[in-house]
């Protein structure tokens, strides 16, 4: 049976919007051609980083130790070998016939020569597997990892970019350094590199949301990711993620960040005059195989007085249900003002196999976006 909500209706309640729930203020301006490739499938356990819609991407890695010398290359697959291991990262990545390859063989990286005879070889060597990619996988766009650091041997490297090669750039963008501010510095650096050689090809630098510098591992800020994030729009094409995927409360900010930033590039971002402060336990955290109940309170942000309206259920991916509320009915709202607070179930199916889950308060008139982590 419905409860209907008329006498909790509290005005001008300020409202902490936490960062898993809520879509920044004002949805940034994104550039019309970026995409957010996912390289992460292999990685365990698997957060179902497509559900916020990012693209599937493949890297084939180096799984001969290839090498070479002024004189030669070791080590060197035959064409069968190598084209069927590219089908299969290809399939472990879920990328599908048309979804980008990156061929992540740093140890023929001709960036990294000892001479112009290494080079040289290094050189050959990558056209030949470039070549064998695109005979593997003739619909895929090809690129080849981290050479972007350095413009060392530039002249050898833009042969690989040369028309018949290497489709795109991909250059290695972890957060190696101490601040944001270096790791902008550094993209910076990159995309020279890279315009340099050829300005007309896309460039999806590799990401992650933690930091990997030496004294830190821990996952980034909402505020560090939206910065990384909006110079990634402002000066490149894509981008790729790569590295652990979430599990715990310690990734809260930064899902809800990602989480955000998503909704603007797939036209998904919470949307409607309303806003909907959800608070789960632990900051971003529910159960699997549990019912996790949610107290919410709805704000109305627009500045003339809403329509009341209803809350409905929603299901999400893996069959996670949204709903139940205790209160369904949102009466009308002055501008600034708020209503509740209320309650909702989050039922998690002790089969969901996830990590993260992209949940949706729907409330008649608009929706609010809810990213969680499920431990």
């Amino acid at each position: 049976m419905r409860v209907h909500l008329t006498h909790r209706f509290v005005p001008t309640l300020i409202v902490l919007m936490l960062a898993l729930v809520l879509a920044p203020a004002a949805t940034p301006a994104h550039a019309a051609s970026f995409t957010v490739y996912n390289s992460t499938n292999e990685n365990a356990p698997n957060a179902d980083l497509e559900q916020f819609g990012v693209t599937d991407a493949a890297t084939v890695y180096d799984d001969w130790s290839l090498s070479c010398s002024t004189t030669g290359c070791s080590n060197v697959p035959s064409q069968s070998t190598f084209e069927a291991k590219v089908q299969e990262y290809v399939s472990l990545d879920k990328s599908g016939s048309t979804g980008p390859i990156t061929l992540d063989f740093e140890n023929i990286l001709p960036v990294s020569a000892g001479s112009d005879a290494q080079a040289a070889q290094e050189v050959t060597l990558f056209k030949e597997l470039i070549t064998w990619a695109h005979d593997a996988e003739p619909s895929a766009p090809i690129g080849e990892y981290s050479y972007d650091w350095s413009s060392a041997y530039s002249s050898y490297t833009a042969e690989l970019y040369a028309s018949g090669y290497l489709n795109f750039f991909a250059p290695s963008m972890y957060n190696r350094w101490a601040t944001t501010s270096d790791w902008s510095s550094e993209l910076s650096a990159a995309v020279t590199n890279d315009h340099a050689i050829n300005s007309s090809l896309p460039i999806y630098p590799y990401v992650e949301g933690q930091w990997d510098n030496g004294s830190s591992t821990s996952w980034l800020s909402g505020v560090d990711w939206d910065v990384e994030f909006q110079q990634l729009q402002a000066d490149t094409q894509g981008a790729v993620l790569w590295g652990n995927t979430p599990t715990d409360a310690s990734a809260c900010s930064w899902l809800g960040a990602f989480s955000a930033e998503m909704g603007g590039l797939t036209g998904t971002a919470s949307h409607g005059p309303l806003s909907v402060s959800a608070t789960p336990p632990n900051t971003c955290e529910v159960t699997r195989g549990a019912t996790t109940t949610l107290p919410f309170t709805v704000t109305n942000n627009a500045t003339s007085t809403s329509t009341a309206t209803e809350l409905a259920d929603t299901t999400a991916t893996q069959g996670i249900t949204v709903g139940n509320f205790e209160y369904w009915d949102i009466p009308a709202l002055a501008s600034d003002a708020a209503w509740g607070p209320d309650n909702l179930d989050v039922v998690v199916p002790s089969t969901a196999t996830a990590t993260t889950a992209l949940l949706y308060i729907n409330y008649g008139t608009g929706v609010q976006r809810l990213a969680v982590i499920i431990p």
